[in-house]
């Protein structure tokens, strides 16, 4: 049975499409969503204040991204959904959640990336497909 599903976003077309897969299967089993956003390290060599200036917008967009998705999983019924971001990899980051919460499926969205390492699956979803202790659902 499905209880958790942890919902890696990126924000992108592949990741709304993955959103809606998210919907259904937690509206059918009655499951909660982990919204989860992980972005790439701030430079540190910014200085004060650009570097502060910087991690503040980010985390602005990244809140904006979560609780927009969160917002549309609402409306399309799932009834218990949090919220998390992570400053990190990304894809270490979401391998980190899901060994922490044990979820019982991660759903990310599939994204082509220009290196021959990311032509079929994007990064992000290579890597935790192969490496997530939880099965993995990547949605085109």
């Amino acid at each position: 049975m499905i209880q958790h599903i942890i919902f890696a976003t990126d924000g992108s077309a592949p990741a709304e499409r993955a959103a809606d897969f998210t919907s259904s299967l937690a509206t059918n089993y009655g499951a909660r969503v982990t919204v989860l956003h992980a972005f790439a390290p701030m430079p540190t060599f910014l200085g004060e204040p650009y570097h502060s200036q910087m991690v503040n917008k980010v985390l602005r967009e990244a809140e904006t991204l979560v609780d927009d998705a969160a917002t549309r999983l609402h409306e399309k019924g799932v009834k218990e959904v949090e919220t998390d971001i992570l400053e990190g990899s990304p894809a270490a980051a979401v391998l980190r959640v899901v060994e922490i919460r044990k979820p019982d499926l991660l759903i990310v969205g599939r994204r082509g990336l220009s290196t021959w390492k990311g032509l079929i699956l994007g990064s992000v979803s290579m890597a935790v497909t192969q490496r997530a202790e939880c099965p993995v659902l990547v949605v085109k």
